[in-house]
């Protein structure tokens, strides 16, 4: 049997390789694609900030930005 993937792992298919983007983005991207579990930004912005594969961007208190490097 096939499971549905994760909150992050879901959220980190709406990415493309090499696109920068905010957790909010990320988050109306899965409302988008019909996700209803949907994580906070906070929880988001956490799990990616420890994760590889992305890039933190952080400007003073603007959002941060996360680029996907792989």
């Amino acid at each position: 049997m096939k499971t549905k993937p994760t909150t992050f792992e879901a959220a980190k298919a709406v990415v493309l390789i090499g696109e920068e983007v905010t957790a909010e983005q990320i988050i109306g991207r899965m409302l988008n694609n019909g996700r209803k579990e949907v994580p906070t930004k906070k929880s988001l912005s956490v799990k990616f900030r420890y994760d590889k594969g992305f890039i933190i961007i952080k400007n003073g208190r603007d959002p941060t930005i996360f680029k996907r490097v792989n």
